[in-house]
């Protein structure tokens, strides 16, 4: 259930953030290292991967429809 949400937060911030979307998890993930928020820094942690791992599934759907 967690790889789901991971991705479903990945895709709203890609959605609202386009390509700073990695940019603005980089920030949260900083913000929660900082304050000791070790379930949030692997939260986010994991959102990040999310977020590559859809914009990888993009690129190789695009090769495959171009």
């Amino acid at each position: 259930m967690l790889a789901y949400e991971n991705k479903q937060i990945a895709r709203n911030i890609m959605s609202v953030h386009g390509l700073r979307a990695q940019a603005v998890v980089q920030e949260r993930i900083a913000e929660a290292r900082l304050a000791g928020d070790r379930a949030g820094l692997d939260r986010w942690q994991n959102v990040l991967a999310a977020i590559g791992e859809l914009r990888q599934t993009n690129r190789q759907n695009e090769l495959t429809h171009a």
